[in-house]
């Protein structure tokens, strides 16, 4: 299955892109997916260890890291924004 990952404020400054196309297996929930991200790249260990930065797929918060994903969700990375 196929999952977008969308980047916003300082993470898609950082790695210089708005969103990557992931392709895994089909029965993944958010945790699973966290793991997967992280072994890809090390830089995804900061962006899960930082509180202040909320994960929504299809635009729904996620309260529950046992979400399942499904072919096709987005997932959005939302540092908090500043700003005047």
């Amino acid at each position: 299955m196929k999952i977008t990952v969308k980047y916003f404020s300082w993470i898609r400054v950082k790695l210089n892109k708005h969103e990557d196309l992931f392709e895994v297996n089909d029965k993944l929930n958010f945790q699973d997916f966290k793991s997967y991200l992280i072994q890809k790249d090390n830089f995804y260990l900061e962006v899960f260890n930082d509180d202040s930065i909320k994960f929504f797929i299809n635009f729904k918060e996620i309260e529950n890291e046992e979400i399942k994903l499904h072919d096709g969700d987005e997932l959005g990375i939302l540092p908090p924004v500043t700003g005047g």
